[in-house]
């Protein structure tokens, strides 16, 4: 046999074992999922369309002064901290441990 033809072999046995094993592994999850397939749940239909709704406009006045929280919060914290242009810009500032020793 020529090298040729038994690396064209090795190829196609390789292309067919990869295929193989990769078809198996779809039928596992697909039997698996079959198995553990949860049940559906009933719907159920709200008894009153205005409590249905009321709720729905309470959580997202909930939601939105969290995220008017986060950003005031934020915000703030962009204030107070420094920016690293300025601090590189400014002169060297000395410290107390250096100005007692040097005094």
């Amino acid at each position: 046999m020529s090298e040729l033809a038994q690396g064209l072999q090795l190829s196609v046995m390789g292309i067919l074992i990869t295929f193989a094993s990769l078809g198996v592994l779809i039928l596992v999850m697909i039997v698996l999922r079959e198995l553990f397939n949860p049940k559906p749940t009933p719907v159920v239909e709200p008894q009153d369309a205005e409590d249905d709704l009321s709720d729905y406009w309470e959580d997202l006045r909930i939601r939105a002064a969290g995220v008017a929280v986060s950003i005031a919060s934020l915000q703030r914290d962009r204030r107070h901290t420094a920016n690293l242009g300025a601090l590189l810009e400014s002169p060297p500032v000395e410290s107390r441990i250096h100005r007692s020793r040097n005094e």
